[in-house]
């Protein structure tokens, strides 16, 4: 992550919805969507992990009365949790290095239903032998399910890691079709 400009700081916005029982967050700006989390058991929990996502914000940002999340980005959302096809674009990832914009363009080019390894991302990126850096790259993802990170595996088939828990990924690679058996993805 890099400093965000204070421009950035003064458009953005940030917000909670219910999905079921549980709590999303997202954060946004004008320029679009910059940070958005899986669901969490509480409101606390999901505010928690979005100020995780983030960079630094000034010190009294969080006391700010949230704001209605578009219901563009809670649409989306929700059908992607439950495991329908989505479509969402438009982000502000303005505060990533360009090798992390890089690394999530390229995620985003994962069809539905497929996956690719770290490697693949790395060279997409241009950085063949980055792979490992990728993976850095795609477990700071601030925007899971619509930059799909959860397509992303290690070499041999094998889940390799997630920022959200492995069964998050589990769930949404199924969710796609996608077999996972035993660590194993085909």
């Amino acid at each position: 992550m890099r400093p965000p400009d204070q421009k950035w700081f003064q458009s953005l916005r940030w917000g909670l919805f219910a999905y079921g029982e549980s709590w999303c967050a997202a954060a946004w700006t004008p320029k679009g969507l910059s940070a958005l989390i899986l669901p969490r058991t509480n409101k606390a929990l999901a505010l928690r992990k979005l100020q995780e996502y983030l960079p630094p914000v000034p010190e009294n940002y969080w006391e700010k009365k949230p704001s209605k999340v578009p219901a563009k980005i809670q649409r989306e959302t929700k059908k992607a949790l439950a495991g329908k096809p989505f479509h969402y674009s438009g982000f502000d990832l303005s505060f990533l290095t360009p090798f992390q914009v890089g690394v999530l363009s390229a995620t985003c080019q994962i069809p539905w239903g497929q996956f690719r390894t770290y490697g693949w991302v790395a060279q997409k990126a241009g950085s063949p032998r980055g792979f490992r850096a990728a993976g850095q790259a795609l477990n700071r993802n601030t925007i899971p399910l619509f930059i799909p990170c959860h397509r992303v595996i290690a070499g041999g088939n094998r889940l390799g890691g997630y920022g959200g828990g492995l069964d998050w990924k589990i769930k949404l690679l199924k969710n796609e079709g996608v077999v996972v058996n035993q660590g194993i993805v085909r």
